[in-house]
């Protein structure tokens, strides 16, 4: 069994681990298209949209066992940006109009609290839907299922090297602050003592990523990266002509409503 200490990837035999890796950047595009550019027009049906997709999003979340671990990163993204949001449009929206409450000339507006709502609920579906993809993919499958596609070895490695690199970035941070940590580095207390904790930490984090990155670049060039004959893989990814046609549709579906939008919503 691959090791996948280093990445997000949830080891797992569900519906959605078993789909090819192709698939699910498709359903990604068609997610978004449907939060952002959906076949309504009023705000309350926008909503209606979004809450359908986050209940698909968050059923195949749990019926693939990364509900748990989904929500532990989801909330860490949405909370913030929910407290950032709301207060700013919901007191400042260039269109706000209806007030809903007011203190001491201080007014809170429906117009922004809808806006705010509005993004905050198209953000969680592009975010749960991209967990998805991350959560139930491994990154070997994602490069090997993109160069199969025809495409070449240089975007397959950009497209799942992140995938591997930025978990292994965040293992090292935490191993640069406990070794520091152990040498005496006082990083806890109060604002000003946390930034000058900050700059002993930056300089040991950067000198191993570039020798992280070098290291990644010798290796490639020993398994013959750049060379043009034909690759063979070792893990084997499954994909099939329902799914084949299933992303086809999907692409269609997003371009449709992207063009729908653009074109203003003439049916509507």
């Amino acid at each position: 069994m691959a090791d996948t200490s280093a990445t997000l990837f949830v080891e797992g035999r569900s519906l959605v681990h078993g789909l090819n890796p192709l698939t699910k950047p498709a359903y990604i595009l068609l997610a978004a298209a449907l939060a952002y550019a959906p076949p309504v027009r009023t705000t309350a049906g926008t909503w209606l949209v979004c809450a359908a997709l986050l209940a698909v999003n968050g059923g195949l979340l749990a019926s693939s066992g990364t509900g748990g671990r989904a929500w532990s990163l989801l909330w860490k993204v949405m909370l913030p940006l929910a407290l950032f949001m709301v207060p700013i449009h919901g007191l400042l929206h260039p269109d706000n109009r209806t007030a809903l409450a007011a203190w001491h000339g201080v007014a809170v507006y429906r117009e922004g609290l809808l806006f705010a709502g509005t993004v905050l609920l198209q953000v969680a579906v592009v975010l749960t839907a991209s967990l998805l993809f991350v959560l139930c993919t491994h990154p070997a499958d994602i490069v090997t299922s993109v160069t199969r596609a025809g495409l070449s070895p240089k975007i397959a490695y950009l497209v799942g090297s992140p995938l591997l690199m930025l978990p292994a970035m965040r293992a090292r941070a935490a191993s640069v602050q406990a070794a520091q940590r152990a040498r005496g580095l006082d990083s806890e207390g109060g604002l000003t003592r946390r930034v000058r904790g900050l700059f002993p930490l930056v300089k040991p984090f950067l000198l191993g990523a570039l020798m992280d990155i070098e290291q990644r670049a010798v290796a490639l060039e020993v398994r013959g990266f750049n060379s043009r004959t034909a690759r063979s893989a070792w893990r084997e990814v499954r994909d099939s002509g329902a799914q084949r046609w299933a992303r086809r549709l999907m692409l269609l579906g997003s371009l449709g409503l992207i063009l729908y939008k653009a074109a203003g919503r003439p049916w509507l």
